[in-house]
């Protein structure tokens, strides 16, 4: 899996300010002494903006580009409506030799012989619908009929633009225990990119800090799976409280 940010906004800490400001403030000045602004006082602001209305938020884009992931977290990744997205299309491109993402409870299995069972009866179901796939084509059929059998864990890209109100929201639902480690390994890699560039937006992403709740997340995993769920669940409420 890798996450790239192949796009955001330059001067997204202006924006901000600005859009925060022109409810106030109509002068025709006022970006220009936003910008002349000391980066203190600008950090100020985003401060204050963190904690207020985030519609403000919205003006501030980011477009990543995802590689190397499961379908199966495509699937989930779309639901949020306000994103935007382009994906590696299936319906046209060769399949036949298809990667497939393998899933963490069974790459990092600890029983060695249940793991060594499970890789036996992927390689061989992954072989077969290979086979199958390019039969299929070489007897004339389009990729869009063939397609039909490919695996859900098959690997895919996708372009995803959010704005960081979007990806806020994204990132307070999508971190937490309860959701798919994919999921959480490729959101993980997205804010790593985001403060790569903006170092400020751990205020908007995470209202009590990044690492926050990861003792109470560990705590969890260790209980029986009906308590670890309950307490998991009330983790993920008190984030997006």
């Amino acid at each position: 899996m890798k996450v790239t940010l192949v796009y955001h906004t330059v001067n997204a800490e202006d924006i901000l300010i600005l859009s925060k400001s022109t409810r106030l403030n109509l002068s025709s000045e006022l970006m220009e002494n936003i910008k002349k602004m000391p980066y203190e006082q600008k950090l100020d602001e985003l401060e204050y903006i963190s904690n207020t209305i985030p519609s403000s938020w919205e003006f501030v884009d980011y477009i990543f580009l995802i590689e190397g992931v499961s379908r199966a977290f495509t699937h989930q990744f779309v639901r949020t409506r306000t994103g935007s997205y382009a994906q590696q299309t299936m319906r046209m491109l060769d399949e036949s030799k298809y990667d497939y993402i393998v899933d963490d409870a069974i790459r990092d299995d600890l029983d060695p012989d249940r793991q060594a069972q499970a890789y036996h009866l992927l390689n061989n179901i992954n072989g077969s619908i290979q086979e199958t796939y390019s039969a299929l084509i070489s007897m004339g059929y389009k990729p869009e009929t063939a397609r039909g059998i490919l695996p859900t864990n098959i690997s895919t890209n996708i372009l995803a633009k959010f704005n960081l109100r979007t990806f806020s929201q994204l990132v307070s639902s999508r971190l937490g225990g309860r959701t798919q480690s994919e999921y959480q390994h490729v959101v993980r890699a997205m804010v790593n990119e985001v403060l790569k560039v903006h170092p400020w937006a751990e205020k908007f992403l995470f209202k009590k800090g990044m690492h926050y709740w990861d003792d109470m997340e560990k705590f969890a995993a260790e209980l029986p799976d009906d308590k670890k769920w309950q307490l998991l669940k009330i983790v993920d409420k008190m984030k997006k409280e």
